[in-house]
């Protein structure tokens, strides 16, 4: 679990880091790499209660292979923008907040070896990691509410 934890602490500063003086670009559609290597998927997200889940202690993933190229096909290809810092600093705040995820896509349970972060919103806005770097920089270009549903039934996320 303090591997998650100090995960999760890297995204957040990476969320300070990445994107300080950068300029908005023209969108791309986000290609996920190594999509044929996952074999482990780690959602993380908080509960109606503030708590976050799966609690400490628990080293919840899903490790269904179907499901897991589901989730890839369903979030791969997407159109994204690179945003400045603040923006996607500001949105990452949020994450504390119940209705809001953060998947991570693995080829170990570890997540120390190949790993691929999304967090995805409420609202349906989607946050990507930069391909190449291990940096959250894109935003989905439009929301998507619908396809966040369907991923909770998808991977029977209850929280």
């Amino acid at each position: 679990m303090k591997k998650v934890k100090g995960l999760l602490g890297l995204v957040v500063i990476l969320f300070l880091i990445s994107g300080c003086n950068q300029t908005e670009s023209k969108s791309i559609v986000l290609n996920i790499p190594h999509v044929d290597e996952y074999t482990f998927l780690y959602v993380q997200g908080v509960d109606k209660d503030g708590d976050v889940v799966p609690n400490e202690g628990a080293s919840e993933g899903i490790k269904d292979d179907e499901k897991i190229k589901t989730f890839i096909s369903k979030v791969n290809k997407l159109e994204a923008v690179r945003k400045p810092g603040k923006e996607l600093t500001d949105k990452g705040k949020e994450l504390n907040n119940p209705g809001n995820y953060m998947f991570i896509l693995s080829d170990t349970e570890e997540m120390d070896n190949k790993a691929y972060s999304i967090n995805f919103y409420k609202d349906g806005t989607m946050h990507f990691e930069d391909p190449d770097k291990n940096e959250i920089v894109y935003i989905s270009t439009e929301k998507h509410p619908k396809l966040l549903k369907e991923l909770k039934t998808l991977l029977e996320i209850t929280y």
